[in-house]
């Protein structure tokens, strides 16, 4: 599944960007460390949560002739599932969206997943998304989420998220730090075609998806999303950060992480200090292979209470910042 994100990059890519990871997706366009990077937020929640790739462009959201344009350069990157437009809210810029993208409903499948200013009543809502075409729904509420590479939590529009639940790509979001929304809210959301964000266990940091039942019932890419079975055991998140210049060493890395990591949930069975031990040694033991080996310069890893809220009750994230070695590409030797 991939996710295709219309936002401020900031360093300004002229083409559209497909990357398969987050640290790829960073060097490219930009770190997660800028303020107001809506972006690199909704392409490291997606590929954290299950979505294989990311397809992200430049634009201006309050232009909408930069939204023209990079709206054109991700149709022509295509195809992909979903179109997010993060803090896009304004009515008649969505309105414009919905134009540009009703245009392309002939190239390939796909919905378009919309916000709404953070303090919205739900009536209003529930108006704008009866008055969309069905390939559009919007999405609520915001949510305070960590984001692996930002030190505290911070309050995205509901599209930075949904997508991976929305497409069934996991059954509950992991880096989820806080949602509150009515009972009542949510019913009321959901039956008007609107994909809501709830907790569905006592524990706010589990977060599911209210799939909208008209959406369900006749909407090709939410079918099977309301009661999808859980995929699996718990398993850890290792989130990776740092500029790999090639992409073969960081999936050596995150396979050989997650490999041991899901042993080690088997075999502690419980998501408290004792596993976030485990996860961490065996971090460093397995980091110290890649770096002896040279594939490495030097590493940084975290696995505690912090990062433990960034995934699920039942499986912590493990924060892993990698630095590489600048490797020579090419040489002159003059030779007398």
């Amino acid at each position: 599944m991939i996710t295709a994100i219309l936002q401020y990059l900031p360093k300004h890519p002229t083409h559209a960007v497909r990357t398969d990871s987050f640290s790829k997706f960073q060097s490219v366009c930009g770190m997660i460390e800028q303020e107001s990077y809506l972006a690199g937020h909704a392409a490291c929640h997606a590929v954290m949560n299950g979505m294989s790739r990311t397809i992200a462009s430049d634009a201006d959201i309050s232009d909408k002739a930069s939204i023209s344009r990079g709206l054109e350069r991700l149709f022509a990157a295509g195809p992909w599932e979903c179109l997010v437009i993060p803090g896009l809210v304004d009515a008649e810029m969505q309105q414009a969206v919905t134009e540009i993208c009703r245009k392309h409903l002939d190239d390939f499948d796909f919905c378009v997943i919309m916000d709404m200013p953070r303090q919205s009543d739900v009536s209003e809502i529930i108006s704008r998304q009866k008055s969309s075409p069905r390939f559009v729904s919007y999405a609520w509420p915001w949510v305070s989420t960590v984001t692996p590479g930002r030190r505290s939590a911070e309050y995205l529009p509901a599209s930075c998220l949904v997508p991976a639940l929305s497409l069934g790509c996991t059954r509950s979001l992991r880096g989820v730090h806080d949602i509150s929304i009515a009972a009542s809210d949510v019913e009321r959301l959901r039956d008007a075609g609107v994909q809501v964000m709830h907790e569905i266990v006592e524990n706010r940091r589990l977060v599911g998806l209210a799939s909208p039942v008209c959406a369900v019932e006749s909407d090709p890419f939410m079918s099977g999303v309301a009661n999808m079975p859980n995929d699996g055991p718990p398993r850890t998140v290792i989130a990776i950060a740092g500029d790999c210049p090639d992409m073969a060493v960081e999936v050596m890395i995150r396979e050989a992480l997650e490999t041991q990591s899901a042993a080690l949930i088997r075999q502690y069975g419980k998501n408290d200090i004792s596993l976030w031990g485990a996860l961490t040694r065996m971090s460093i033991s397995v980091l110290n292979g890649f770096r002896d080996r040279g594939l490495i310069k030097d590493f940084r890893v975290r696995c505690d209470s912090e990062t433990a809220e960034w995934g699920t009750p039942e499986s912590p994230v493990v924060e892993v910042i990698l630095t590489y070695p600048q490797r020579v590409k090419s040489a002159q030797f003059n030779v007398i």
